[in-house]
């Protein structure tokens, strides 16, 4: 009996931890509506971020335009499940870049992630995956949000870039 319970308790945690983190579903209506009433001048991720995970760790890194209201341009921000974001956005008319690192993530509900992420912000814009779903971006390759997922042995990344 004693050797079950122990070998038990060394393989629930390893099946447990072999699986792949699930990344809540945005709620499009909802990420819609934010948006518009910030008149889109905030980040749909790093909004859908603070409203499904708790930060763990202020702002850091944090670079400030050098102009009129010396707003933040750039900072990194740690969330709970191991999830960083970063946000670059200070050269003059050179788009927004944004980094996701997530723990090992199910391709299916990351893909079905950035579809309800794009939609959440509005773009008339025709966008597709590519064959592999590792790259999503405007059919025709132009201005437009680029989204491009990354696997490294222990993290998903996303990369995602919007701009001209």
């Amino acid at each position: 009996m004693k050797n079950i319970f122990v070998t038990l308790l060394l393989i629930i945690p390893i099946l447990t931890f072999s699986q792949d983190f699930k990344i809540a579903q945005p709620n499009i209506d909802v990420l819609k509506a934010e948006m518009k009433q910030t008149n889109y001048a905030d980040d749909v991720i790093y909004l859908f971020l603070t409203r499904n995970y708790d930060s763990i760790a202020k702002k850091s890194e944090i670079i400030y335009y050098d102009y009129p209201d010396y707003s933040i341009c750039s900072f990194n921000q740690d969330f709970e499940n191991g999830i960083n974001y970063s946000i670059e956005k200070c050269r003059e008319a050179g788009g927004t870049s944004n980094y996701l690192v997530l723990p090992k993530t199910d391709r299916q509900s990351l893909v079905k992630w950035i579809e309800g992420i794009f939609e959440s912000s509005p773009m008339d814009i025709k966008h597709s995956w590519n064959l592999d779903k590792s790259k999503f971006g405007p059919t025709n390759n132009g201005a437009g949000c680029y989204f491009e997922i990354k696997e490294t042995d222990k993290n998903t990344l996303v990369e995602n870039y919007c701009g001209c």
